[in-house]
């Protein structure tokens, strides 16, 4: 039972954070259905309040998927999602978003997303990247660093508010 603890306390964890889709920045209906976490490997680090997922990361949510070669959750001593840092082949999907790049980080308290290592947004044909991608959820922002690159058809705008003066 005592090896079985520390799987259930890091499911539950990410289950939590899954109550805040981190793609669409809205709260997950009460009756969604369960997320599922598999990998290689998990070790949690009861002193520190760290569950690290290792090889072969593969989340499953009414709301998105992700994948990714490894992805530590980092809680609060209440077992609440501080922060989650996802590395190496991280893809993410939700509707028709879809993430990918060398690292992705969700920080709960600013409901910040920091996408790094050649992150490439696309949704339908449009295309956005850049060195990195920062978004917080909360106030519907989006921040491209260096390099910037878009790239969409002309009619794929069609839904686009104009901006206030």
């Amino acid at each position: 039972m005592k090896r079985l603890l520390p799987c259930l306390l890091a499911a539950l964890a990410f289950a939590a954070l899954a109550a805040d889709n981190p793609l669409a920045g809205r709260k997950r209906p009460a009756n969604a259905g369960p997320t599922t976490v598999k990998s290689d490997k998990l070790e949690y680090d009861y002193k520190n309040n760290i569950a690290l997922f290792d090889g072969h990361v593969d989340v499953k949510d009414p709301e998105f998927t992700l994948k990714a070669d490894r992805m530590i959750i980092f809680l609060e001593k209440t077992n609440s999602v501080q922060r989650v840092a996802c590395t190496g082949n991280v893809k993410m999907t939700s509707d028709d978003i879809t993430i990918v790049c060398g690292k992705a980080t969700y920080t709960r308290l600013n409901a910040h997303v920091l996408l790094e290592d050649e992150p490439v947004v696309t949704k339908g044909e449009q295309r956005l990247t850049g060195e990195s991608i920062d978004v917080w959820l909360n106030d519907s922002r989006v921040v491209v660093n260096n390099g910037v690159g878009v790239e969409a058809k002309a009619d794929s705008f069609k839904e686009t508010k104009k901006l206030p003066k």
